[in-house]
């Protein structure tokens, strides 16, 4: 009998493919759905969000803008993450907030070389 795959790797990619775009209201409905169809897989599922999020942030952003923007909202994760179970709304609501933060931080942070 083979062993059966994890779920999460495909659902992983495609938060990924969704937070590339940029489309943070999909990416809570992907997950919403998700956990509705494989409901014991709700914390798996969530944990690497936040971390997907400062990724793409620092892309986009710098690591220095990121980094302070961490620093200065210390429970950023988790709240990210009670958005993501609150509604997609909520969600998108909050990153965009937390995007727009990170850009404004990168204003004014000086680049590394």
């Amino acid at each position: 009998m083979p062993a059966p795959h994890s779920l999460l790797p495909p659902l992983l990619e495609k938060i990924d493919a969704l937070i590339a775009a940029e489309d943070y209201k999909a990416v809570a409905e992907t997950y919403t759905a998700f956990v509705k169809e494989h409901p014991t897989t709700s914390y798996l599922a969530s944990e690497p969000i936040p971390f997907k999020l400062s990724v793409a942030f620092s892309k986009k952003f710098g690591s220095s803008a990121t980094t302070t923007f961490t620093l200065r909202n210390t429970t950023w994760s988790s709240d990210t993450k009670g958005a993501l179970r609150a509604s997609p709304a909520e969600f998108a609501a909050l990153v965009a907030k937390y995007e727009a933060e990170v850009a404004e931080i990168a204003k004014s942070v000086k680049k590394v070389a």
